[in-house]
């Protein structure tokens, strides 16, 4: 269990790292786009299209393990708080069983999108030239297997009375 703790944990931080990274280039990219269209008339091309297409989906969607792996979710239980527990444990582990298979129904339909968009070689036209948006197609279904992965090893975690944040015996 602590090895699939490890190896949860370290796959959440990374791709948290990584949408940290796209978040600060985003602001960066964004705000000398800005100073150049405003000092010197000339906007950096393709900005807003960089930005909705590789900025904010990896900052999106990258974290969702890590806020996962701490429960971090936004959740709106207040019938199931006032159940017994007996009912909030098994409610809470049918959730997790049905988080597990809609998610993985996610990720295998984006994983064939994005393999068709890889394909074709998906490109978005862009002031100036073309901008490759395939790569952007493959960090959904990345995003959604360490989702995935994630929510298995609460399941177990739960189901074996560990803390899925440290990975100790609770």
């Amino acid at each position: 269990m602590k090895f699939f703790h490890r190896l949860v944990s370290w796959i959440a931080n990374a791709l948290f790292a990584v949408s940290m990274v796209a978040g600060v280039l985003m602001m960066l990219h964004v705000t000398i786009d800005v100073i150049a269209r405003s000092l010197f008339n000339s906007p950096l091309a393709g900005t807003g299209e960089i930005t909705a297409s590789y900025y904010m989906i990896a900052v999106a969607f990258l974290p969702i393990a890590w806020v996962t792996l701490r429960d971090q979710h936004v959740t709106a239980d207040i019938f199931v708080s006032a159940l017994p527990r007996l009912f909030q444990t098994v409610i809470a582990l049918l959730v997790d069983v049905l988080v597990i298979l809609y998610v993985s129904a996610f990720v295998w339909q984006t994983w064939v999108s994005a393999a068709a968009r890889t394909e074709r070689g998906e490109v978005w036209e862009i002031l100036g030239g073309y901008l490759p948006i395939w790569p952007t197609r493959w960090i959904l279904p990345v995003a959604g297997a360490a989702m995935v992965l994630t929510m298995i090893f609460r399941l177990f975690a739960k189901l074996t009375n560990t803390n899925p944040v440290t990975g100790e015996k609770a």
